[in-house]
């Protein structure tokens, strides 16, 4: 994927308060700017959107003042979001600036589908409480402008409590992102990917998720070989995703050292648990040191024209074979009867899997329990149960 170049909007200022209601009088009214717009500085630790000429009515735009509050932050500050304002901005909006937070029970409204990103480019930034937002959408979007909440580059970023309601591609979108930190996020009704990891993430830790009604998979962590290096050590910890209608439940394409523990997934298009290399077009690495401990999968595959059971290991990767894959303490319940099993470790031709071991099952309903077409030595099965 690649980022659309900036374009360039032109905003006039928002009024005053006086001037408004000098307007609203019939009165003409000329303000002179006797000093510069409020800025961050030793004794101010907290700026307001309001401060830049920010409306939060969710009709006027506000972009051009949300883009001078942001601006204006300097690291140790925080920018106060009015508890139940929603902000407009028709154009993507950028933090640059490094050790700030934003907080407040507020929403960023994005009103063009096209530019509706709010990109974190800067180390140590911290988001609480706030909503991310698309007015509407009209289809799904592949570049950097419409991935609702993108993290960069950049190190030791956290998201807490933030919810993304709608989004013209994924919810979520990490590339190359580290040391960071999600935890109770809640994403919903996204075009793509309710959270995206990819590019040379790592060492991150996504808690307690919750993603509903996603367009492709719920989680997804991919790596492409085009980035250079897979995303590495990255912990999901007790997500719970449902109702996606195409894609996985949580995938891991590629990628060393990932963790799923506690997963919950009900109602997954595809599979709920998808462990994979794939092949052309997407090229991606192998997974490798995969573990999922401990996972509930529900009504799992609900799509007739996919294959894939509830839990699948998948090698479409010549030369990139998905090895020391582990998952202990999952218990399958309901899969759609028609798959062809409900667990599956599978290999295209010229493809391979290594050392996977596939711990205390419990699979209940749905039709055929387990298929492999790789070699018995691969893989290892131990305590499964089956329950008709």
């Amino acid at each position: 994927m690649a980022p659309h170049a900036d374009r360039t909007h032109q905003h006039l200022s928002t009024p005053t308060v006086l001037a408004r209601r000098a307007a609203a009088l019939g009165v003409v009214v000329l303000v002179a700017l006797t000093g510069p717009l409020p800025s961050a500085s030793a004794a101010t630790t907290t700026l307001t959107p309001e401060a830049f000429g920010a409306v939060g009515n969710g009709k006027v735009d506000d972009t051009a003042a949300l883009r001078r509050a942001l601006d204006a932050l300097r690291p140790g500050t925080t920018l106060k979001l009015g508890a139940g304002k929603v902000y407009a901005h028709d154009d993507v909006l950028t933090l640059r600036t490094p050790r700030v937070r934003i907080a407040g029970k507020a929403t960023l409204l994005a009103t063009d589908e096209s530019r509706s990103a709010v990109f974190v480019d800067a180390d140590r930034v911290e988001i609480d409480d706030t909503t991310f937002s698309v007015r509407s959408t009209t289809q799904r979007w592949g570049t950097f402008d419409q991935m609702k909440l993108r993290l960069g580059e950049r190190s030791g970023i956290v998201l807490r409590r933030v919810t993304v309601d709608g989004s013209a591609a994924a919810g979520i979108y990490l590339w190359g992102t580290s040391h960071f930190v999600i935890d109770d996020v809640r994403v919903r009704d996204t075009r793509a990917d309710g959270i995206h990891v990819t590019g040379p993430s790592h060492d991150g830790t996504i808690r307690r998720a919750v993603v509903d009604r996603a367009g492709d998979d719920g989680i997804g962590i991919v790596s492409y070989q085009q980035d250079g290096v897979p995303v590495k050590k990255v912990l999901v910890d007790a997500p719970t995703v449902r109702d996606n209608s195409w894609g996985r439940g949580i995938s891991v394409v590629g990628g060393e050292d990932l963790t799923l523990r506690k997963v919950d997934v009900r109602a997954s298009s595809s599979a709920a648990v998808y462990i994979a290399s794939e092949g052309s077009p997407w090229n991606t690495f192998a997974p490798v040191r995969v573990k999922v401990q401990g996972a509930r999968l529900r009504s799992s595959n609900t799509a007739a024209g996919v294959d894939h059971g509830a839990f699948l290991v998948y090698a479409g990767n010549p030369g990139f074979a998905p090895r020391d894959i582990s998952a202990d303490k999952v218990k399958i319940t309901g899969t759609r009867r028609q798959a062809s099993s409900q667990v599956g470790i599978r290999a295209d031709p010229g493809c391979s899997v290594r050392k996977i071991k596939l711990s205390r099952f419990t699979v209940s309903g749905g039709g055929h329990v387990f298929s492999s077409n790789v070699p018995a030595s691969a893989y290892r099965r131990t305590g499964w149960k089956s329950r008709s």
